[in-house]
């Protein structure tokens, strides 16, 4: 028999099914991604509303099947719809990149309470801010990688932990290790990036503050946003961000 369960949950993405029907993807608060069939959801007077929008914050009522990968959505309550996130090409653009990162980086069906508070607490700030998002996002992918596994190591050498104040000027980043490197240890990985201090303060700043205080740091220079993209990608082998600079956001 199927059982009813309830969560909270962020819907990331939908497409029809048969005639009627939607199948809507949400990452909910306690059971972690998943796929649910919404019965009925494309007639005019259906009972979801506008619950299965991309983006809406929503009190769900489902039923978790024997056998199918699919669950059934039995009702959705919007706690907020988040609707700036619709109407504004930005703002649009940059909510998109954030839930693309949830669908593409994410498992099915592996509750993380931390990476639901996230994903709402970037939504809410966005749907907030009037300032350019590009940080936002950029802080979101660093903070969800922390939250799946993947922190970089911003403060000391990862290989012989010295400190990133005792290091001289110039200092390395190495993708495949996952850190910065001290002049000394650069040898140790085939492929490294030159940073200044400043440059993994700008990193460090992005990783450890919360979300809201992001909107207000400098833009990043060019260099910087393709190193994160690309540690993202090479840790987050199923992420593929190659398109995440288009639409005039990061």
């Amino acid at each position: 028999m199927a059982k009813l369960l309830r969560t909270e949950a962020i819907a990331l993405h939908s497409i029809p099914f048969a005639e009627s029907s939607k199948i809507v993807t949400f990452y909910t608060r306690d059971f972690g991604k998943l796929n649910f069939l919404a019965k009925g959801a494309r007639r005019p007077r259906s009972k979801f509303g506008a619950a299965l929008e991309t983006f809406t914050y929503a009190k769900l009522i489902l039923y978790k099947p024997e056998t199918p990968k699919l669950y059934i959505l039995s009702d959705a309550e919007i706690i907020r719809p988040f609707a700036r996130l619709q109407t504004t090409a930005e703002h649009y653009f940059a909510g998109e990149k954030i839930v693309n990162f949830v669908l593409r980086a994410v498992d099915f069906e592996e509750p993380n309470a931390r990476l639901f508070n996230l994903i709402l607490k970037a939504l809410t700030t966005l749907a907030e801010t009037n300032g350019i998002t590009d940080n936002l996002v950029l802080a979101f992918f660093l903070k969800a990688a922390s939250f799946l596994g993947y922190r970089p190591e911003l403060e000391n050498c990862i290989i012989c932990r010295k400190a990133l104040a005792k290091m001289p000027k110039e200092i390395f980043f190495a993708n495949g290790l996952g850190g910065i490197l001290c002049p000394d240890c650069k040898t140790k990985s085939p492929e490294v990036v030159c940073l200044s201090q400043k440059d993994v303060i700008q990193l460090q700043a992005l990783l450890y503050l919360p979300l809201h205080r992001s909107l207000n740091l400098k833009h990043l220079k060019p260099e910087l946003v393709t190193l994160i993209l690309q540690y993202l990608n090479h840790h987050l082998e199923k992420l593929d961000l190659t398109d995440f600079n288009q639409n005039n956001v990061i």
